[in-house]
């Protein structure tokens, strides 16, 4: 019996020790190859990015990637640009080794058909190139951002902050759209703009600041007879609040982007934005109020489909709102009552969202300078409601998917 428990015990320190050495041969065939399958990977993405940044001799990682990138997210969403994600960043060296560049790989969400991924390269504060990596955009359309008529305009570029342009690029920070893909455009040049940021926060001296666009051209459309707009004392931290104020009254697809006071306070002009058909690429609208009414209507910026839902750039649409009194707006074709919009036939969906953005700010300014007691939740679910009008014999918008959603050429 002694000499089995003794026999039991022997056999067990011996499968202890084999697993003990197991582990250890395990860990060093790992330490061995980690580095060589790390490099292959890197090899591997290399042969992807080598189209961005031609003249680099290798590539690496780096060794703070991974926090960088996570860091990265606070910084676009600071930037406004809380659809994009940087994916990856690899150093490009020279021959020596020595780091020269880098390459920066990024994703937008607001792609016609869904996320677009690109990478750019960066030498000495310039692009030394762009590439659609993955995109899945409208063939003839969307699809051109990876064709080299689009690609090779970002090559020698400087590294800051790029817009895109219908009319011919005539600096350095513009580029050519394409045509009839404006969306896809938009969405290219976000993704661009992500990876341009964590380039300048990382490695050049910070991101640069994101600069407000002056609206006044629309908010003088949006309220004739403004010769002065002011900044309101408080502005922005009602409008930092009016985020849970909106999601109180179910307006959460709606945001309020700026107010401001006309002609020393004798009237105010609110920008919001709203999703309409375009799903990715939200409207933003301007309409301005003085002693209970509105005074006017403009669209500040909208990606919404030709013949449909960009009729709410013309006047016969715009025209209806100057003089309307200040109260929760419904949406309906031939609407003519004061809190009626006529809405866009054939366009349900931009129509309702077009007076969910007039509700938003409405709610705003009632909950902030006017009367909150005037705030009907009911007539805000109402206008909510798609089922109640917008529709024509051509169909609505929800019939209409084969159009040409890409927007004005």
């Amino acid at each position: 019996m002694a000499n089995k428990k003794s026999n039991t015990i022997l056999n067990t320190i011996i499968l202890t020790a084999v697993s003990i050495i197991a582990v250890a041969l395990l860990a060093l065939v790992n330490q061995i190859t980690a580095g060589p399958i790390a490099q292959a990977e890197v090899n591997q993405k290399a042969e992807v990015y080598k189209v961005v940044y031609a003249d680099s001799h290798s590539f690496s990682e780096l060794d703070n990637a991974e926090e960088m990138i996570s860091n990265s997210e606070s910084l676009l969403a600071e930037k406004g640009l809380n659809g994009c994600k940087i994916v990856d960043v690899l150093a490009a060296n020279d021959a020596s080794g020595k780091t020269e560049g880098y390459i920066i790989a990024a994703t937008s969400n607001a792609g016609y058909g869904g996320e677009i991924q690109i990478a750019i390269g960066i030498k000495d504060g310039k692009l030394t190139g762009f590439s659609s990596i993955s995109n899945n955009e409208t063939a003839g359309l969307g699809s051109k951002c990876s064709e080299p008529e689009f690609t090779e305009q970002f090559k020698g570029k400087d590294a800051s902050l790029l817009t895109f342009t219908k009319s011919g690029a005539k600096s350095e920070t513009e580029i050519d759209a394409i045509s009839g893909a404006t969306i896809t455009t938009n969405a290219v040049t976000q993704a661009v703009n992500a990876a341009i940021l964590f380039y300048q926060d990382n490695f050049g001296g910070g991101a640069q600041d994101v600069a407000k666009a002056d609206l006044s051209e629309f908010y003088k459309k949006a309220y004739p007879g403004a010769n002065e707009l002011s900044d309101i004392d408080g502005a922005a931290e009602k409008i930092k609040a009016s985020a849970s104020l909106l999601e109180e009254y179910s307006l959460t697809d709606c945001t309020v982007e700026e107010i401001k006071a006309v002609n020393g306070g004798e009237g105010y002009v609110i920008s919001t934005t709203a999703v309409g058909f375009a799903k990715t690429s939200p409207f933003q609208i301007a309409f301005g109020i003085k002693d209970g009414k509105l005074t006017g209507f403009a669209v500040v910026s909208s990606m919404e489909s030709p013949g449909y839902g960009a009729k709410m750039e013309e006047e016969a649409f715009i025209s209806q709102f100057a003089g309307k009194t200040v109260g929760i707006m419904t949406q309906k074709v031939g609407g003519t009552a004061d809190n009626e919009i006529d809405a866009i036939a054939g366009a349900t969906i931009t129509s309702n969202a077009i007076a969910r953005a007039i509700n938003a700010g409405i709610v705003f300014y009632q909950a902030n300078f006017g009367d909150a007691s005037a705030i009907d939740k009911e007539a805000i679910a109402s206008g909510a409601d798609a089922s109640s009008g917008a529709t024509a014999p051509g169909g609505s918008q929800n019939q209409n998917q084969n159009q040409n959603q890409h927007g004005k050429e």
